[in-house]
């Protein structure tokens, strides 16, 4: 037999199930104050000649235990975000009490580290649960206002492609010696390697780079084995001089212990 609760409250239903807060905007656009992006570190881009920008997926292509990275630099990105307390619910359990919310400020850091004597290199975490698009916007406008005198390498993921493909400003020479296809429609770039590329062209500064197949969300993308081996014969001249087959193993190790392995590759845990 089933029972269902009398509501002892007159109010229509579709102001118990609406927020009771006035100040909740439901539109798109929020009233909030912009994120702020700050650089902090003493860095002579005088000195270097150009920078990979990568994102945290493709971190397994830098492996740590065979190349010293040294960091010198960083992005430190802080906006405010609302947090609103539990939920609490009247003796009928069905119409919502009026939940207090407060401004609480989060951050998030980027280092940018040396690769050698002439290149930089900056991965950038992304998580599509804890930072706003916007965020990745004003990073993408400090990073390209601060190395405008630097030449720009940009590798990053996109679901929405098949195949690794090349990208790049027009004018700009293609990277490395691999014919890479160019992005066709209706293949388009997302996430924070878009706004990156958005602010290159719009700042009229040449780059070449390209873009691997991925599956899953902005910050926890997963790389096939095909897709990966690519990616490491692409990778392999800017880092050259180190032994090709340590380089191989060792990406390959990385990738499958940072979590962006998919299916059967990411090995068996007893």
């Amino acid at each position: 037999m089933l029972f269902k609760q009398w509501n002892n409250f007159s109010e229509p239903r579709h102001h118990l199930d609406a927020p009771l807060e006035d100040t909740t905007n439901l539109e798109s656009l929020q009233i909030s104050t912009l994120p702020k992006v700050t650089f902090s570190g003493s860095l002579d881009l005088m000195s270097f000649r150009k920078v990979v920008v990568i994102s945290k997926t493709l971190e397994p292509l830098f492996p740590k235990r065979l190349i010293k990275l040294e960091h010198i630099a960083s992005f430190q990105g802080t906006w405010q975000t609302n947090t609103t307390e539990e939920f609490r619910y009247r003796e009928d359990f069905q119409a919502e009490e009026a939940a207090t919310s407060k401004k609480t400020e989060r951050s998030i850091e980027f280092p940018m580290q040396k690769l050698d004597n002439n290149t930089l290199l900056l991965c950038v975490e992304e998580n599509f649960l804890h930072v706003p698009p916007i965020v990745w916007n004003i990073l993408s406008r400090e990073i390209v206002a601060k190395c405008s005198t630097l030449q720009f390498l940009v590798i990053g993921t996109t679901d929405r492609i098949g195949e690794v493909k090349s990208i790049g400003a027009p004018g700009s020479c293609p990277f490395g010696q691999e014919d890479l296809p160019p992005l066709a429609p209706p293949e388009f770039i997302t996430n924070f390697t878009a706004s990156l590329i958005d602010q290159l062209i719009a700042s009229h500064m040449k780059f070449s780079g390209f873009v691997a197949p991925s599956e899953g969300p902005s910050g926890f993308e997963k790389l096939s084995l095909e897709t990966m081996d690519k990616l490491i014969d692409l990778c392999w001249p800017i880092v050259n001089h180190l032994s090709r087959d340590s380089y191989v193993t060792e990406c390959h190790r990385c990738w499958r212990l940072n979590g962006t392995a998919m299916g059967a590759q990411t090995g068996l845990y007893l």
